[in-house]
């Protein structure tokens, strides 16, 4: 068990990492727009896209961050408890949150990026976005979903383990 717990501390490690890189990409794509004096409606909307992308980014740390210090104290505390429970509920509540607040930014930046082809509809331009912003969040959906079973595992656990408690 220790060897894994510590196997899945380096990967939320890693993805605090890649979430810090992404927010100094965003933010140095947002330092680009602000120096930058076009007026165009297109660079407005492409800098309010990435200030909700940045904001995002920063939910998405605060989640990774809280949830390391969930698995921190998995070792050290019974791993059925309400803390726990509780922590595995907000945490995959919040990336549900953050799948569908990035898969409608996606969506926009494809609107706003990809020029229309002559030929083809507005709904299937519209569903090509979708598609490509959709198929993006799938694995995040998964493991947001996968959390919140296991979160109702968790408070599950710890009924049965008040119970057992209580059992002479």
């Amino acid at each position: 068990m220790k060897n894994y717990t510590k196997a899945f501390k380096f990967f939320v490690n890693l993805l605090i990492f890649t979430v810090i890189i992404s927010i100094l990409e965003k933010g140095g794509s947002l330092l680009k727009h602000v120096n930058s004096s076009s007026t165009f409606i297109s660079s407005n909307s492409n800098l309010i896209l990435v200030i909700f992308n940045l904001m995002l980014l920063s939910y998405a740390l605060w989640l990774l961050i809280k949830f390391r210090k969930t698995i921190y104290t998995l070792h050290t505390d019974s791993v059925f408890s309400a803390k726990n429970g509780f922590s595995f509920t907000s945490i995959g509540r919040g990336l549900l949150f953050y799948s569908a607040g990035i898969f409608i930014i996606r969506v926009f930046e494809n609107i706003l990026n990809k020029p229309t082809v002559k030929g083809e509809s507005v709904a299937y331009n519209l569903g090509r976005d979708f598609g490509a912003a959709l198929s993006d969040r799938i694995p995040l959906l998964v493991i947001a979903f996968f959390l919140l079973i296991v979160a109702q595992l968790i408070k599950e656990g710890y009924h049965l383990k008040q119970e057992n408690d209580l059992t002479i």
